[in-house]
């Protein structure tokens, strides 16, 4: 009995390779004469399809494709195979379509099947819970935002999968589905993001950006001195990030003393001064400061969620900003002050499910941190938002008696 749960099993994944593997859009041009993976973005999927071959083509493509995982996972089913195997099944499909054996393993990329599986996953979710329903009303805000701001459709799953992905390991923890839910996550999302690299999705032509575009990169990095106060007390945190803002006050200090080598280092290290920072504390300095005083005068939660608001919504802020900037508002742009309020969104949804902040508190800080950067006027928004941002959740939960 065994041996043939086992062989079923087998032929189930098979069965799901086997499904994936037909290509519609392959067959409809072979039909027409050509290759379809030579053609347009050179794939055998429902988007090359709708490029290449038109509408008429691409409806009963997307059809098949985003329904084959699911024939699949039928299939299984009817053969009584173990759920571990059922869902594989589905997966071999999504394999399948990317690596067809018979034009050597060269198919499509799968988004269409794996969005299928998606679906179902979600319709799961729903019919045991229906608070994975509000979470995805919360997603659509953020793709409305990003919509408007840069129209990359293909970025979108970048934004609101990990949010989506976190939420159903909170709201159903012990749901056998979550792992496959996850697996079928990454590879949309990584699809997405190959587009995205490979389409030049997101160009900047800035001359300031591309100097010093490294310290948009390590801007993440900072993280970690949030990490650090998530699991120390207080004094360890302040001691960790002030003896670090220290290091950068004296070299600033030193460039303010030594004129002359202030406008070499400014001039030879341009990735690492701005020419703006050349009598000024540099913004990494006074995010450090700034992060200094968040930690000493806020309560802690508090703390945290302007450092981070500050960390992510900046790079949100700025790589939009530049990329898709179109509305100036004074020095800044619609877009960017936009997508920054979209990276706190982000943030923030994490923030409320992982530490006890009331959501007031939290929603007044999220509206507080873009509306502090936008109008900074001259005030480095790296030291503004984190204390106009913290003072204003202090006085709100001070106020409310919360």
């Amino acid at each position: 009995m065994e041996i043939i749960e086992l062989v079923l099993s087998i032929v189930s994944v098979v069965i799901g390779y086997l499904l994936g593997a037909i290509l519609p859009a392959f067959l409809f041009g072979k039909f027409k004469g050509i290759d379809i993976r030579e053609e347009g973005i050179q794939n055998a999927g429902t988007a090359n399809a709708f490029r290449v071959l038109g509408l008429s083509y691409a409806i009963p493509t997307a059809l098949y494709d985003t329904l084959k995982g699911l024939i699949a996972m039928l299939i299984a089913y009817s053969l009584g195979v173990n759920f571990i195997f059922w869902q594989l099944s589905g997966i071999a499909a999504v394999i399948g379509h990317i690596f067809p054996f018979y034009i050597n393993f060269r198919g499509g990329q799968g988004v269409a099947t794996s969005t299928g599986l998606l679906l179902f996953y979600l319709l799961s979710y729903i019919t045991t819970s229906i608070d994975i329903f509000f979470v995805m009303l919360y997603l659509i805000i953020l793709v409305v935002i990003f919509t408007y701001v840069c129209n990359v459709g293909t970025l979108l799953s970048l934004i609101t999968f990990p949010i989506l992905g976190f939420a159903v390991f909170q709201i159903y923890p012990n749901n056998p589905y979550n792992l496959f839910f996850v697996l079928v996550l990454i590879h949309i999302a990584s699809i997405g993001l190959y587009k995205i690299i490979s389409e030049k999705k997101i160009v900047i032509e800035d001359e300031t950006f591309k100097a010093s575009w490294w310290r948009v990169a390590i801007r993440p990095m900072a993280i970690l001195f949030v990490l650090h106060y998530v699991v120390n007390p207080k004094m360890a945190a302040l001691t960790l990030i002030g003896s670090v803002a220290l290091v950068f006050i004296i070299l600033d200090l030193v460039r303010f003393i030594h004129k002359q080598t202030n406008i070499l280092l400014t001039e030879k290290f341009r990735s690492i001064f701005k020419k703006s920072e050349i009598s000024k504390f540099s913004s990494m300095t006074l995010f450090l400061i700034a992060g200094f005083f968040s930690i000493l005068l806020f309560e802690k939660v508090i703390a945290i969620s302007v450092l981070i608001f500050l960390i992510f919504g900046d790079i949100f802020g700025k790589i939009f900003g530049l990329a898709f900037g179109k509305h100036k508002i004074f020095d800044k742009t619609l877009e960017g002050t936009l997508a920054y309020a979209g990276g706190i969104l982000i943030c923030g949804y994490f923030i409320f499910n992982l530490f006890n902040i009331p959501l007031v508190v939290l929603l007044c800080g999220g509206i507080m941190a873009p509306i502090t950067e936008l109008f900074s006027f001259g005030i480095d928004d790296n030291f503004s938002v984190p204390i106009v941002t913290g003072a204003v959740m202090t006085v709100v939960k001070l106020f409310l008696g919360i």
